[in-house]
C-alpha cells in the first residue's frame, strides 16, 4: 500500500519537461558548488578524489584540480576561494582543504576531526564544518589557517546553511532539531524542534536557505520539508514530499528544489508554496544538488561506489510548466561496463545513517541501506495513514 500511495502523490503532481544534458564525469562525484560565472564542480569520493570543472554550457569537464581522497563536501567563498572536506592520502589526516580561485590543486590544509564533513560558507568567507560524532560545529574565520572556535550543537549535526546576515543553522538529524548560531558567536543563541514530536528524530538532513532568510530542512522519514521564517523560533509549517526528502537546494528567486531518498524526481516548489507544484523527473536516485544563477540545476548521483557515478544538468523549468507525471527520466553517463545499482542509508535504532544516503556505498552495503532507509520511509507513510493525516501542510506545535 505503501508504494501505491506514493504512485498516487506524484500522480498528482504535474512533471516539468525540463530539458537535460549528461555531464562526462568520472568516479564517484558526491558534491557540488556552482560559481557565479555557472562553473560547476564536481568531487570526486573516490580514494584519489579531485574536483572536476565543468564550464557554462559544457558536457565535460575542462580540468580537474587536484586534492586528497575522498572528498566530501564542498564549499565556495565569496571571493571564489573553494573548500573541499578531504582525506590527506599521505597521512591520512582528515582536513578542509583550501582552493584560491583558479588554483589547480590545494594550496593549504586545515586539520579537521575525522570523518566526511558536509560544509558551508558564509557571506564573509567564514567556514563551517559540521562534525557529527562529536556533535559540534568547527568554525573557521575567513582566510584562516586553523579552527578558530568550536560551537557546541545538538546530536549529530549533518549540513549547515548560512543566510545573507551569517547566521548558521545546523540541522541535528540524531537530534531532529536545527541549532542556530548567530555571525561571530561561540555559542548557540536557540534551538528550534523542527521533527513533529520534542525527544523524537525524524531524521532531519538537507538544510537550504532562501534569500529572504526562509529556512527549509528536510526531514527524511517523515516525508515533510519543515519551513521556518525569519526569525522564528518554531516551524511555519510542512511541506509533504513522498520519498523521503533528502537534499534541498534553494534559487536566486527562491524556488525550492528536493531530492528525495526514494523516487527519481527532483521536487519544485515556488516561493511561498505550502505544497509541490511540480517535479522534474531524474534518472536515478540524487545525491546533491546546487542551483545557478541562472536557475539551471546541477544534480550529482554517485552511483553504487564503484566508479559508475553520474552528473545531470536541467535547464530552469519554466514557471507553471505541465506535463506526465510519468515524463521520461532526463539521461546520464555511467562509466562504461558498470551496473547501475541505488545507492542508500545504512540506520541503526531508527535513526538514518548521519552522513548522506548515498555514501553509504563506501562501506559496500549500499543495496541493504537502501531497503532500510524505504523502510522507514514507508513506515512513516503508515503511521501518517494511521493517524489520518490528509497531506495538507501544517503547523508546528
Amino acid at each position: 500500500m505503501a508504494a501505491a500511495g506514493a504512485a498516487l502523490f506524484l500522480g498528482a503532481v504535474p512533471a516539468v519537461a525540463a530539458p537535460s544534458e549528461a555531464l562526462e564525469v568520472r568516479g564517484v562525484p558526491v558534491g557540488v558548488v556552482v560559481g557565479s560565472d555557472g562553473t560547476a564542480y564536481v568531487g570526486d569520493y573516490g580514494a584519489a578524489g579531485g574536483i572536476q570543472v565543468i564550464p557554462p554550457g559544457a558536457v565535460r569537464p575542462s580540468r580537474t584540480i587536484s586534492t586528497g581522497g575522498y572528498t566530501s563536501g564542498l564549499a565556495m567563498a565569496p571571493d571564489g576561494t573553494m573548500y573541499v572536506a578531504e582525506r590527506d592520502n599521505s597521512t591520512s589526516q582528515y582536513d578542509l582543504g583550501v582552493i584560491p580561485a583558479g588554483a589547480t590543486g590545494v594550496a593549504r590544509r586545515i586539520p579537521v576531526s575525522p570523518g566526511n564533513h558536509l560544509i558551508a560558507a558564509g557571506p564573509d568567507g567564514t567556514v563551517y564544518v559540521p562534525n557529527s560524532s562529536e556533535h559540534t560545529v568547527s568554525v573557521i574565520a575567513p582566510k584562516g589557517s586553523a579552527v578558530d572556535r568550536t560551537v557546541a550543537v545538538g546530536s549529530g549535526p549533518v549540513e549547515v546553511a548560512v543566510t545573507k546576515d551569517g547566521t548558521a543553522f545546523v540541522a541535528n538529524q540524531a537530534e531532529g532539531t536545527v541549532s542556530v548560531i548567530p555571525s561571530g558567536a561561540n555559542t548557540v543563541s536557540r534551538t528550534i524542534q523542527v521533527s513533529s514530536t520534542p525527544g523524537h528524530t525524524e531524521n532531519p538532513h538537507g538544510i537550504a536557505a532562501g534569500p529572504d532568510g526562509t529556512i527549509y530542512v528536510t526531514n527524511i522519514s517523515s516525508n515533510e520539508v519543515a519551513v521556518i521564517k525569519p526569525g522564528a523560533d518554531t516551524v511555519a509549517y510542512r511541506i509533504p514530499i513522498s520519498g523521503g526528502p533528502q537534499e534541498a537546494a534553494v534559487g536566486q528567486d527562491g524556488t525550492l528544489f528536493v531530492a528525495t531518498v526514494q523516487d527519481r524526481v527532483l521536487s519544485v516548489i515556488p516561493p511561498g508554496a505550502t505544497t509541490v507544484e511540480s517535479s522534474i523527473p531524474v534518472d536515478r536516485n540524487s545525491g546533491h544538488l546546487a542551483v545557478a544563477s541562472d536557475g539551471t540545476i546541477i544534480v550529482t548521483s554517485p552511483g553504487n561506489g564503484t566508479g559508475n557515478g553520474s552528473v545531470s544538468r536541467y535547464a530552469p523549468a519554466a514557471a507553471g510548466a505541465e506535463g506526465s507525471a510519468s515524463s521520461k527520466p532526463a539521461s546520464t553517463i555511467t562509466q562504461p561496463g558498470q551496473p547501475e545499482h541505488a545507492a542508500g542509508t545504512q540506520s541503526g535504532d531508527g535513526i538514518i545513517g548521519l552522513w548522506n544516503t548515498m555514501t553509504a556505498i563506501a562501506g559496500g552495503a549500499a543495496t541493504v541501506a537502501i531497503a532500510v532507509a524505504v523502510f522507514i520511509v514507508a513506515a512513516g507513510r503508515r503511521k501518517r495513514s494511521a493517524l489520518g493525516d490528509s497531506g495538507k501542510p501544517r503547523s508546528a506545535t
